[in-house]
């Protein structure tokens, strides 16, 4: 959000975001182009710079994509946050080292560069998530804007309401619709998971009554590959008449998201779990924004969203980043790349199974799964594990992955695993290493490099 200096006066309002001037914040909303200027500066980036590096780096092997890519060395730490592309960090690269790094909404050039950059980004945003209406925000993080979200929410519901979470998500799609459940004096309800680590719809639609007001639920766990069965949920959902908010952080980096057939009322992602910076994006369905009221929003930040929920100043080259990476994934072969992650895991998964002391947690094999395979050796402490793997150039994450409850969900008594991404750039020899080198584990053959 940007916010009024003394040399301002005039307004009453700072347009943040795609938001537009106030007697024009409809057709913001439906377009969110603002214009791109090409006056050479940062804006320009957009169909100068921005086109001739994804050109050049699309026309490379898709590891080769990627500058933090080294041979050797095997990255599937994803889930937590992916290798950045090359066309990102050059034009973030190029923003910061220009002449036209400025606050938005000045009078002069290099603001109005500022202002294209984030009117660009939205732009592609609601071309890669089908958002035909509505309204972004841009923040450090999903969890960030969760939690300014929900708390924006605090003045729509009473102690009679209901809202439902489910066991299956992120702790950040949980605690804060917790914490306003405490504070409002709310009933939460949980969707329980299956044993097998599936969130069926059925759980979280028995889950809903008369007074549910919100229903939280991921589309893709970070902790398991689980993909819930979003259509039915949100269907079910509104015709209880309550709203839906998705939690898309893992998903959007696999999935094709069309925000506009889902039918969802709020939705959250973080351009670094797709090749991007680090950068949270929280659309917002026209409706629900124009009912969202932070209390503690300075004056100057206006009554209209996004700026009413936009806090401090835009990090700008962030929100340039998250429009490139944006970009990028409408230009892959999502398909192609879906379909190869797809045989990646399931390659990943047939290698672990034939490992006696390896127990697999989440869903197996599926075409409706994530690339997001979650293990346990037996007798290793996953930390130990994931330690001992990172010795031979294999980046793993262990623990429970903010996701206790689920975690507990698949292994009560012995909640923490080691957890393996498929990314864009992982290959087949990646897969092929991490299998052997779990084996080695596992059997006690293991020689430190």
């Amino acid at each position: 959000m940007s916010t009024l200096t003394d040399e301002e006066p005039g307004k009453d309002a700072v347009v943040t975001g795609d938001q537009a001037p106030a007697g024009e914040v409809d057709s913001a909303r439906a377009d969110s182009s603002g214009g791109e200027s090409g006056a050479g500066g940062a804006g320009g980036l957009w169909p100068a710079l921005g086109s001739r590096s994804l050109d050049r780096e699309l026309a490379k092997p898709l590891p080769q994509q990627f500058p933090g890519w080294r041979a050797g060395s095997h990255r599937f730490d994803g889930p937590g946050g992916t290798l950045v592309h090359a066309a990102v960090r050059d034009v973030m690269a190029s923003y910061l080292g220009g002449p036209d790094v400025a606050n938005d909404h000045g009078a002069f050039p290099a603001s109005h560069e500022s202002d294209a950059i984030v009117a660009g980004t939205c732009r592609r945003l609601r071309a890669l998530f089908g958002a035909r209406d509505g309204c972004f925000v841009f923040g450090q993080g999903m969890t960030t804007l969760t939690t300014t979200f929900v708390r924006s929410l605090t003045s729509t519901l009473g102690a009679r309401d209901e809202l439902v979470i489910t066991e299956l998500d992120h702790e950040a799609d949980r605690a804060p619709w917790q914490a306003l459940a405490a504070a409002r004096g709310l009933t939460v309800r949980e969707a329980p998971m299956s044993p097998s680590g599936l969130l069926p719809a059925e759980a979280v639609l028995d889950r809903i009554s008369a007074r549910t007001k919100w229903v939280a639920v991921t589309a893709a766990s970070n902790a398991l590959g689980t993909v819930p069965d979003l259509a039915a949920i949100i269907k079910g959902a509104h015709r209880a008449g309550a709203r839906v908010f998705v939690d898309a952080v893992q998903a959007v980096a696999h999935q094709c998201i069309d925000i506009a057939a889902l039918g969802c009322d709020a939705f959250v992602t973080a351009a670094y779990k797709w090749y991007g910076p680090h950068c949270g994006v929280l659309w917002i369905s026209d409706e629900i924004a124009d009912g969202a009221h932070l209390p503690e929003q300075v004056p100057s930040a206006g009554t209209l969203p996004p700026g009413q929920l936009s806090l401090g100043t835009t990090n700008f080259e962030a929100v340039l980043g998250t429009g490139v990476a944006a970009e990028l994934l409408t230009r892959w072969d999502r398909d192609g790349i879906a379909v190869a992650e797809q045989q990646l895991t399931a390659q990943l998964l047939a290698g672990l199974d034939t490992i006696p002391e390896v127990r697999v947690l989440g869903p197996g094999p599926s075409p409706v799964r994530s690339p997001v395979v979650t293990f346990q050796i037996r007798g290793l402490p996953a930390e130990r594990a994931a330690a001992l793997l990172g010795q031979r150039g294999i980046s793993v994450w262990h623990g429970t992955f903010y996701a206790g409850s689920a975690m507990r969900a698949v292994s009560r008594d012995n909640p923490e695993a080691v957890r393996a991404g498929i990314a864009a750039y992982t290959t087949q020899a990646d897969v092929q290493i991490l299998v052997d080198a779990v084996a080695a584990l596992a059997a006690g053959r293991w020689e430190s490099p």
